[in-house]
Formats: structure tokens, sequence, C-alpha cells
């Protein structure tokens, strides 16, 4: 599927028309603000499994979107031209091999022994989380993939990601609990957000709620999206 911009222009997405610096730009600029948030996040911010604001949570949330922004701007035609391709997706492979697997691996072993606790396994999970969600989009958008589609399976994503289905996922397949809790005291991520621990019945509805716009991000058509642009400039 050809970049939006190729599409308007009638410029195939192979050729290059203008300077390496200036058509990423935006790229450039946004990834590299992508790294100081994430850097923020994991060393100057309270790296801890609780979440204590709703502030908070969009802050650890922003390394990865800007880096849905910086891998959606990302220029195809330039990409082709230096084979990223083969570059990026063997080298994002060999990081989920290299350090996910075995680090997950290392701590599962601490905590059996005792000198790693939960959280340490959660803070892990944490990281792989977003380094998934970015690494599909770029995947996508390398692969020819249109700025609108890595904008719209970024936002799902990322709705999806704070929806609270991996905790429900989780409760489920514990063994250890006599079905679903009837309060959501560990999910942080719904507290901050409803003021107030989640009952069981508003988790679900949290739930599905998400899944709502989840589906909404991917499925509505651009002339609504345009229409409402186009309303708020002539309100602006």
């Amino acid at each position: 599927m050809p970049s939006s911009s190729s599409t308007r222009t009638g410029t195939p997405p192979s050729v290059t028309t203008g300077s390496f610096w200036l058509e990423n730009r935006v790229t450039l600029l946004v990834g590299a603000l992508a790294i100081l948030l994430a850097a923020m996040v994991r060393f100057v911010i309270p790296y801890e499994r609780e979440i204590t604001s709703a502030w908070m949570l969009f802050v650890k949330l922003t390394p990865q979107i800007a880096a849905c922004v910086a891998i959606a701007w990302l220029n195809i035609a330039w990409a082709r031209r230096f084979r990223l391709h083969l570059v990026a997706l063997p080298a994002i492979f060999l990081a989920f091999l290299c350090y996910f697997v075995p680090k997950t691996f290392m701590t599962a072993m601490d905590m059996a022994d005792g000198s790693a606790v939960f959280e340490d396994l959660y803070l892990h999970v944490v990281v792989f989380v977003p380094f998934l969600l970015v690494a599909l989009t770029l995947a996508y958008r390398i692969g020819g993939g249109s700025r609108e589609g890595v904008l719209r399976t970024g936002t799902a994503m990322t709705i999806l990601q704070m929806s609270g289905l991996e905790d429900l996922m989780a409760v489920s397949m514990n063994r250890r609990l006599d079905g679903i809790p009837e309060l959501w005291d560990w999910a942080h991520h719904m507290t901050v957000r409803l003021g107030h621990p989640a009952t069981r019945n508003e988790a679900y509805a949290f739930i599905a709620v998400h899944v709502v716009l989840a589906v909404l991000a991917l499925a509505l058509p651009r002339r609504l999206f345009t229409a409402i642009g186009r309303r708020l400039r002539r309100t602006g």
C-alpha cells in the first residue's frame, strides 16, 4: 500500500524527490524526542509498577507515541534506498532474541531463588510491550504502509495496551484465584482514570469501551477525520 504522500503527488514511493534530511526531518526530530522521553521514563521519573496519577500514565506513554509519529513520517523512498528493511528488521529480532528472551528467563530464575520479586518481571514486560508495538508499526511502514495506517494501528494498539485486556487474561489464567476478583486494586492504569479501584463490572465496562475505541480508530473512514479537522480549523 503506497504512502499517503506518494498517492497525493503521484510520485512512486520508491523514488526520492528531495534531500534525505528534508524529507525525513519530522522522523529525525520526533525520533530523537522519543529517545529522550524513553530515557526520562526509564532513568529520571520513578521506575516502578505503581502509577500515581493519570498524568504520570500519559508521561509513560509518550515515548511510544512519539516513536509512532516518527515512524509515520518516515520517507519510504529513502528507507528503500538505504535498504532499511534488511537492517532494521533483523536488528529488532536480535534485540528480542538476545535481550528480552534471556532477560525474561533470568528474571524468572531470580524470582525462584528469591533474589528478584514479581515487580522486576513486571517492569521488564512493561518495556517489552511498547518495543513490540513500535517494531510492528516500523515493519508496516518500511513495507510500504501508509502514514495513516501507522497512526491508526499505533493508536489502536496503544488503546488496547491500556484497555485492561491483559489484566483480564492474567486473572483468567491464574489457577490460584477462585474466579475473577471482585476488586481490581492492582490495575493502577484503571484506578488513576476512574478515581478508585475498579470493581469487576467496572473493569468489564472499561475494557469494552477501550476495545470499541480501538476498533473505531481502525475502522472510521478518513473523510470523518478530514471533516473534523476542517471544522476545528474554522472554529480556531
